[in-house]
């Protein structure tokens, strides 16, 4: 009992510092992922060409360079292109609000978020505030996980 209730606490943990890292340092976290998974791929690639896998090997060395190099560059052209379709979409949307004889607010609000979202995460900072998100959901279901690892 002793060992589960030790690895909730630890998981509870984990998940607090993630989610604090993640809210103060936001886009910077997923650019340290992205290289600790590079290096990962580097590494097995290099380990396994030592093993003699030369296949393995040689696609797990270029996917870890190319992670390594291209990283952050394939993010930003990823979060530009779903943000403008998001934009889009969300433009149609709201055209095909204005064509309804009878619209509530709520028929408008959502296609307008959907723009401005779009446009966060295509030229502005909407990956911040996502990844501050989730580092907060993080980190109260870390201190959830805690509270209810220490009350056993």
């Amino acid at each position: 009992m002793a060992k589960k209730s030790n690895s909730e606490l630890f998981s509870s943990l984990l998940y607090i510092i993630i989610g604090v890292l993640l809210v103060i340092f936001r886009s910077q976290t997923l650019g340290w992922a992205m290289t600790i998974a590079g290096i990962f791929f580097v590494i097995s690639g290099m380990l396994d060409l030592v093993k003699k896998n030369w296949t393995g090997g040689a696609v797990s060395l270029i996917i870890g360079i190319a992670i390594l190099i291209l990283g952050w560059v394939a993010t930003q052209i990823v979060l530009l292109v779903l943000g403008i379709l998001i934009a889009i979409k969300g433009v149609v949307a709201l055209i095909d609000v204005f064509k309804k004889s009878n619209k509530s607010i709520f028929d408008i609000l959502f296609p307008v978020l959907s723009v401005v979202v779009g446009f966060m995460l295509a030229f502005g900072n909407g990956l911040d505030v996502m990844i501050i998100i989730v580092g907060v959901l993080l980190a109260i279901d870390g201190v959830i996980g805690l509270i209810g690892s220490l009350k056993k």
